[in-house]
């Protein structure tokens, strides 16, 4: 997979995206996803990943939102380097890397805050 599979697949979700530079890191940032389930669900965040140019490209195993959705240091968070309004959530994508199952990713990890 290639991150502009994966752009391909938000676009195609209906989920709007721009590229977010911080130093030399890009960053891709979805806007206003939806939170299924959990303490948020029926809220949206934005949510950041960083987006590099490998191919094939494999995601880290950081997902980034705003705003907060837990208390920082707690539930594997930390701060981004997005900035103060910005939270990293560390959390392993194990399975096989497509658009899809990366996009699900996401949507689990905020579903289970």
């Amino acid at each position: 997979m290639l991150v502009d599979d994966f752009e391909k697949h938000l676009s195609a979700s209906g989920l709007a995206f721009e590229p977010a530079a911080v130093g030399a890191a890009t960053y891709l940032v979805i806007k206003d996803v939806p939170v299924s389930g959990g303490t948020h669900a029926g809220k949206t965040c934005n949510v950041a990943i960083k987006r590099t140019i490998e191919n094939p490209w494999v995601p880290e195993s950081a997902v980034h939102v705003k705003p907060h959705l837990v208390p920082m240091g707690q539930v594997a968070s930390q701060g981004s380097p997005l900035g103060e309004e910005w939270q990293y959530l560390s959390r392993r994508f194990d399975r096989p890397p497509t658009p899809k199952s990366f996009l699900a990713h996401i949507f689990t990890v905020l579903a289970e805050l």
